[in-house]
């Protein structure tokens, strides 16, 4: 498991400083305003400067996305390690090959990074901004990790079902998911405790019925 968390962490920065990198160079060697009487270049220079600080900022508030993406290509250890330690008693899960998984990590990712930056618009009314936030990002964490361990076990229309019937518990792991997710430094912790966290949702409320292995 620390393997797996120094991995995606790993991942997730090098991704984070080369979208930095590569919009701070596109703003730098963007004309966005030019010379200006009695101004020069300088307020050319500060609008790049400035548009800098804006992206490392934006790429700050996607980390999140970030480590989800690449926390879906570990799915499968992950999950076997909480399952071989909290519930040996589970039958083996379904065939479910690398794109699939592959699939819902970007799709995770996708959403996390347009919603986040639909909820910009609040960035200058901060208790909008965080309650806002707090409540997209509890949905999409929730529903999104609920997929990379639920489809494991079930095919998408149960799954489906699944999850309209256990809205709540899904919607308040995805809360304390976000909560967390907005705490510099803690949330790199997320690729793992949040698949290991609704591992443990899913394994508490669906029926026992439900174990019977999807091929």
């Amino acid at each position: 498991m620390r393997s797996i968390l120094w991995q995606t962490v790993g991942l997730s920065i090098i991704t984070a400083m080369l979208l930095w990198g590569g919009l701070s160079w596109l703003l730098s060697s963007t004309e966005l305003i030019g010379d200006v009487p009695f101004v020069g270049g300088w307020l050319e220079t500060t609008v790049d400067w400035l548009g800098s600080v804006a992206v490392f900022v934006l790429v700050i508030l996607l980390m999140p996305a970030f480590l989800g993406l690449y926390a879906s290509f570990f799915i499968e250890a992950i999950c076997r390690a909480v399952e071989d330690r909290h519930y040996p008693h589970l039958q083996p899960p379904r065939n479910q090959s690398i794109m699939e998984a592959i699939i819902v990590g970007l799709k995770f990712g996708v959403l996390l990074i347009v919603f986040n930056l639909l909820l910009l618009v609040f960035i200058f009314f901060p208790p909008i901004y965080v309650v806002a936030g707090w409540a997209v990002n509890g949905h999409l964490l929730g529903r999104e990790y609920l997929e990379m361990v639920g489809f494991r076990r079930m095919d998408p229309q149960q799954l489906r079902d699944y999850r309209l019937k256990k809205r709540s518990p899904i919607f308040m792991s995805g809360l304390m998911l976000a909560v967390i997710a907005s705490i510099p430094i803690v949330n790199l912790i997320l690729p793992l405790f949040g698949p290991a966290m609704l591992l443990h949702v899913f394994e508490a409320t669906r029926e026992s019925e439900s174990t019977n292995i999807v091929v």
